[in-house]
């Protein structure tokens, strides 16, 4: 059947063909293979119709695609459809963007197949790695040197680790602990972030009682920073008014209130002596008021005597 699609010059089954022919320069296509995809934004709209040698031994690759309306600066990349797929080529607009980082791109609103030159140069194309080529790098970065260094790096970490196995099983055994914490404690790490959401959808929703708080907040800065010199003023003028009281009302006096408070305390040393003689005579008064008018009925007499208890032993029992 291979051979009597090739005698017929019919193409592979799924190929396609456009009204456009493009070609595009890469350094290594691998094995690209002709009838291979050509594809835009994964979409197949062509196929590959060519692949032949340039003189600086280069792949030359020409492609038959659809009228797919690609800017005239458009980027071919080689893809594969997985790691041991087969290759296909992808075209895309060219972008100096980080994301991609193209050279050579030509701002302009000519697209592919409105311009006599139809080749994507080697600066607009990239090629995918091959599984291969990974493998080698590998191999050159694991031997000699590299192998010298890693087999360095197992020593050093040996020798770092020697003994600690213990502790690493302990460190390893707290973070599944702490990893189970967490996932204990999902429902309310999710219920903390559906308070978060509340409260900044609250806020979000009171935003112009926000702006007018802010508002609020610059006027009155405004209005401090304007009164500025005036505050400062009246601090001053109360601070010179508390000077003024001091030495005008309580300093001339100080002495006379230290002495009253002596005389004062002077009094009171004076009562607490006498205080045996003060309670006797408001006992006599009591006396006095109480028991002596009562011997005198209807009369007034002012009577002014003194009883006392007789005591044998001073003589004055008669």
């Amino acid at each position: 059947m291979v051979a009597l699609v090739v005698t017929g010059g019919c193409s592979l089954p799924g190929s396609k063909k456009g009204p456009l022919t493009i070609t595009a320069t890469f350094n290594d296509i691998g094995d690209l293979v002709e009838n291979h995809a050509v594809q835009v934004a994964d979409v197949r709209v062509g196929s590959i119709s060519k692949i032949e040698l340039t003189a600086d031994f280069k792949a030359k690759v020409t492609m038959s695609i659809e009228d797919v309306h690609l800017p005239a600066d458009a980027v071919a990349e080689l893809r594969q459809t997985s790691l041991l797929g087969e290759k296909f080529v992808s075209l895309r607009a060219c972008d100096p963007s980080p994301a991609h980082l193209d050279t050579g791109c030509q701002a302009g609103t000519a697209t592919l197949g409105q311009k006599d030159h139809t080749d994507i140069p080697v600066t607009r194309t990239t090629e995918a790695p091959e599984l291969e080529f990974v493998a080698d790098q590998a191999i050159r970065l694991l031997g000699g040197v590299a192998a010298n260094d890693l087999a360095t790096l197992v020593q050093t970490g040996s020798v770092g680790f020697a003994g600690r196995g213990e502790e690493l099983r302990g460190l390893i055994d707290d973070l599944a602990v702490v990893s189970s914490g967490l996932a204990d404690q999902t429902a309310n790490i999710q219920a903390i972030i559906d308070g978060l959401d509340q409260a900044t959808s609250a806020l979000a929703a009171d935003s112009q009682g926000l702006d007018q708080l802010l508002v609020n907040l610059t006027n009155t800065t405004t209005v401090l920073a304007n009164n500025r010199q005036q505050l400062i003023d009246t601090l001053q003028a109360l601070t010179r008014l508390v000077q003024a009281q001091n030495d005008l009302v309580f300093d001339p006096y100080v002495q006379q209130v230290d002495l009253q408070i002596k005389q004062v305390d002077a009094i009171l040393g004076k009562v607490t002596e006498g205080r045996q003689e003060v309670a006797l005579l408001l006992d006599w008064i009591n006396n006095f008021v109480y028991k002596v008018p009562q011997g005198i009925p209807h009369q007034f007499a002012q009577v002014y005597a003194w009883f006392a208890v007789c005591n044998p032993t001073d003589g004055s029992c008669g």
